[in-house]
């Protein structure tokens, strides 16, 4: 199935009546990428200990026929599928780190219509697509005029806050037609905006001379539990859209005694940048007081904080993206991204955040991806590109 993108008379619609064959004919590439996606999977890749699995994601680049791809500064394995022109060039990523600590066991369980297994689908089957793909594209004999940058990048979630992306953009000094992140889950996920974050984490100290015989003097936890309830009571507007989360703590470590020390770690996320910058006060006058009418050590660490960004609903991009979807039978849901879609169109790119597969209990160790819609979200992901190729995706 030969294709050229570079064709005079290529259009959207010659793409789209090719979808269902396309589809067809990724069911013969199925071991290519799910080789991949295991042997990503079993290597542990906590954020800033993602480097035995980038030294894998290099080793297979050249396995599947990149010449010269190279480890960055920043960490992040990159490569280049070369096209007829190589005047500009797009830009595929995934990335590479996994919420996953380096002590969970990390073993797939591959079934004939599923994976199950620790980061499978956030994001080792998304990061297997971009690895795989000068072998899914060679197969299918597809052919570009823009080179196709392909990107593992390094230290993008919690505290790493897209370091890894954030760092290979700053340093590109070619232009970029536009961008693809990729993560497995959820296919019918279309973002093409980045959400305003405030992300932080609250440390609460008992200091040694608290007054433990004083009204309400109590241990880290009873204080930190508290404080959340304190936190709970900030009124949320309901436009623009926020959501404030709560998404660790940790205090103490045995039966019979009281913790001195805290943590609790939050996000808000809002489509108001304000409502990001009067959240940040509020915390931190809560904290100031909580800390003053406690007698604790209360403090909090901005740990990241984003802006809001985005291209127009209206931008061919996203127009194409969402026309490849219906044609693949994908459900379009609009799905804000917190993720490195932040770094590319902060940048300057126009981008947008594809899912492949769909999926159960994300983020659990016990976290499935079904193989038969894979398919179809490889094939929403190879047509998109031909059409970003083809100049269709551009205002």
């Amino acid at each position: 199935m030969t294709i050229d993108t570079t064709s005079k008379e290529l259009t959207l619609e010659s793409l789209l009546k090719k979808i269902p064959s396309l589809i067809e004919n990724l069911r013969e590439t199925r071991d290519t990428y799910l080789t991949d996606a295991v042997l990503m999977g079993e290597i542990p890749a906590p954020t800033f200990g993602e480097e035995e699995r980038i030294r894998l994601v290099l080793d297979r680049f050249r396995e599947n026929g990149l010449e010269e791809p190279t480890i960055d500064e920043f960490g992040n394995a990159s490569g280049i599928i070369p096209g007829s022109s190589g005047e500009s060039a797009i830009l595929v990523t995934a990335h590479a780190d996994s919420v996953f600590s380096a002590e969970t066991r990390h073993v797939l369980e591959v079934g004939s219509d599923h994976i199950t297994g620790p980061g499978i689908a956030d994001n080792s089957i998304g990061l297997a697509a971009v690895v795989a793909l000068p072998k899914l594209l060679d197969h299918l004999d597809i052919r570009f005029k823009d080179d196709l940058i392909l990107l593992a990048n390094a230290k993008s979630l919690g505290r790493a806050n897209l370091e890894g992306a954030r760092g290979f953009l700053d340093t590109m000094r070619r232009p970029i037609h536009a961008g693809i992140c990729v993560e497995g889950a959820t296919q019918g996920r279309l973002s093409y905006s980045g959400l305003g974050a405030l992300r932080g984490e609250i440390t609460l100290n008992i200091p040694k001379d608290y007054d433990w015989s004083s009204f309400g003097a109590a241990g880290a936890i009873s204080h930190i539990n508290r404080l959340i309830n304190q936190l709970m009571e900030i009124p949320l507007p309901k436009e623009p859209k926020s959501k404030m989360t709560f998404g660790g703590l940790t205090a103490g470590s045995s039966f019979n005694t009281s913790p001195k020390t805290g943590r609790l770690r939050f996000e808000i996320t809002s489509e108001g940048d304000e409502v990001i910058d009067d959240l940040e006060n509020r915390l931190n006058e809560i904290c100031e007081q909580f800390s003053l009418e406690t007698g604790t050590e209360v403090k909090m660490e901005t740990v990241a904080k984003r802006q809001n960004c985005g291209i127009p609903f209206s931008h061919p991009l996203v127009k194409a993206t969402r026309s490849i979807m219906d044609k693949a039978g994908i459900t379009p849901k609009v799905d804000p991204s917190t993720g490195d879609l932040n770094a590319l169109i902060r940048a300057g790119h126009p981008g947008v955040t594809l899912g492949l597969t769909t999926v159960e209990n994300l983020r659990e160790e016990n976290e499935t991806i079904q193989l038969e819609p894979l398919y179809a979200g490889l094939a929403q992901l190879i047509t998109l590109l031909q059409a970003i190729d083809g100049g269709l995706c551009e205002e």
